[in-house]
């Protein structure tokens, strides 16, 4: 049975199962090359073909063969339609029956595809997901006995909770809020913005990111500045809380009555006291909440397994907290955020349909891999010098080339799906250099001074140099940094936001690591995004595109070692 997700979101995309596996999922915005390229239901054109056709080429098959498209949209536009003004964009055939499904349901089927379906609390957590007075609308609809309900008859939800038996979900618990009224008026107009404030954690985290870095898309540049302040500071302000009948409560309006100097300019606040303080009030609150939430859903029931999802789920220093002080088996993938509902939309209804369920390994490799015949097609012409090597010979070159300084980006294997890169669309470095941090914000990623890179390091060695008790594949989790070693990926605060390796998972970059091991002694590298001020590369030619237009000192992409053109090396000679 194949069965088609659409996420209609901000962060849309498609994937593409069979018989309850996912089989390839892709983010809209990374063919676009627009970030948070969005898609509404009610006019899918141009976007929603290409990630339409990116899957359904993948699996050699075509609309005819789909059994059905599930969608899912936090959105009002709830009935899917296609708005193509040009006939044949996907061929003249039947569709398939569209099937909606309940935004944060599809983000609960994505959370427990990845556990071992075993009974668990299953936590969603976002900005926003679908109407309540639009619930009733959709095709697939929730089980649900006696759940705990704070909902308003305009509202969204932004917090929901299941009990899941191992087959079952069951709705126990939720919070569907309207937009915060009579906020008080700033000099910056940010208390009316014409998509209003939701009463959410979402749209706390959404505030701290306008006012701290002038777009409300930059929750993870809060996440990063808040170690830097003190959570004391800001102590008095009641913000977030849970009160004693399981209710959350959000005081908006006392944000806006207490700071009025927003940096809409998106100016760098590297050092900024006043900044920094803020994030720390923002992820102090969403610690302290989160942990209050799912110990009262442990009263209602009482279990550590907790499966979790949303795009709440991305604030890794929030889930090791949520981790620890619960003692929790925490089960995530790593496109918790809305992309991830493609998927999730397309299990309901797999489930749906059939009764059945499959469980998956952790994974967030579900892109396409490109052929070495379409990254030479993409590289011909380039003026650079261009080697082609055997594995063996090309992971020692590029390890001995990051053990002597260079910036490498690294384009292998099939392309990931969420916001992380996890070694195969990734930039590599070594993080035991302290100058590095720099480096890379001066040549190449050119991001404020206090946004942390992460490190990747092999599993069975990942305790030595992190405080981790569990792999960490996805980068979901901010843990302490055991060694002095690694400057380049040690936060203020002595974190690191770890991704473990395991051969099984992705053999090349496993090596690669184990290679710059034998060089160093430390199989760790310094691993983010390959991208700058766009989404992260997908295609060979972006690839290539990108590292030209940067200071990188190599591009390693399948078998072949690429040069920067003449005078734009900064490395030694590492053969």
């Amino acid at each position: 049975m194949w069965i088609l997700g659409i996420a209609g979101s901000h962060n849309s995309g498609a994937a593409l199962i069979r018989d309850g596996k996912v089989v390839v999922a892709i983010q809209t915005e990374r063919l676009t090359r627009c970030k948070r390229q969005l898609i509404s239901l009610d006019q899918m054109g141009m976007q929603a073909a290409e990630v339409i056709r990116y899957c359904l080429r993948y699996a050699g098959i075509d609309l005819a063969d789909l059994d059905a498209i599930a969608t899912c949209t936090p959105w009002s536009a709830i009935h899917p339609q296609f708005a193509f003004s040009q006939p044949g964009l996907l061929g003249r055939v039947r569709l398939p029956r569209f099937v909606t499904v309940p935004h944060h349901l599809a983000h609960a089927e994505y959370a427990i595809h990845y556990s071992p379906l075993e009974p668990a609390l299953v936590l969603v957590c976002d900005g926003s997901g679908t109407y309540e007075k639009q619930r009733c609308q959709l095709d697939i609809q929730e089980r649900e006995d006696g759940a705990l309900r704070f909902v308003d008859d305009d509202g969204k939800e932004s917090i929901s909770a299941y009990v899941f038996d191992g087959t079952h979900l069951r709705l126990i618990y939720r919070v569907a809020y309207g937009e915060a009224t009579h906020l008080p008026p700033d000099a910056a107009g940010l208390s009316a913005r014409p998509q209003g404030w939701l009463l959410s954690m979402g749209h706390l985290w959404e505030w701290g990111a306008l006012y701290c870095h002038g777009s409300s898309h930059e929750a993870g540049k809060v996440m990063g500045l808040a170690p830097f302040g003190d959570p004391a500071e800001h102590a008095d302000l009641q913000t977030l809380w849970m009160d004693a009948s399981g209710a959350m409560k959000i005081d908006l309006r006392a944000l806006f009555e207490r700071f009025q100097s927003p940096n809409l300019s998106a100016a760098d606040i590297s050092g900024d006291r006043n900044y920094a303080d803020i994030a720390s009030h923002v992820q102090s609150l969403t610690n302290t909440f989160l942990v209050d939430l799912v110990r009262f859903l442990q009263t209602r029931y009482s279990t550590r397994n907790v499966c979790y999802s949303g795009g709440v789920a991305l604030n890794s220093i929030a889930n090791e907290y949520l981790r620890r002080q619960l003692d929790l088996k925490l089960h995530m993938n790593g496109s918790c955020e809305d992309n991830g509902t493609a998927i999730g939309a397309a299990l309901a209804v797999y489930h749906s349909f059939t009764g059945e369920r499959v469980a998956e390994e952790v994974t967030d490799y579900y892109g396409r891999e490109y052929s070495p015949e379409e990254i030479r097609a993409a590289v011909q012409g380039y003026a650079g010098d261009i080697m082609a090597m055997p594995r063996a010979h090309l992971l020692r070159y590029t390890s001995r080339a990051l053990a002597s300084g260079a910036v490498v980006g690294w384009f292998q294997g099939r392309s990931e799906f969420g916001p992380r890169a996890l070694g195969n669309r990734s930039i590599l470095a070594d993080p035991r250099n302290e100058h590095m941090q720099d480096i890379l914000n001066r040549r190449v990623k050119h991001r404020e001074a206090f946004r942390p890179y992460a490190p990747a390091v092999v599993e069975e060695r990942a305790a030595e140099f992190f405080d981790l008790d569990c792999p960490s594949p996805v980068m979901l989790r901010v843990v302490p940094v055991r060694v002095a070693s690694l400057p380049a990926v040690t936060h203020v605060d002595g974190t690191a936001r770890v991704q473990t390796v395991a051969r099984a998972q992705n053999e090349i970059f496993y090596d690669l690591l184990t290679a710059f091991g034998g060089e160093t002694g430390v199989p760790v590298l310094l691993n983010t995004s390959f991208n700058v001020a766009e989404p992260i590369v997908e295609t060979p030619g972006d690839a290539l595109r990108t590292f030209a237009g940067t200071q990188m000192d190599l591009l390693v992409a399948g078998d072949l070692v690429i040069h920067p053109a003449a005078g734009k090396s900064h490395l030694q000679d590492a053969k």
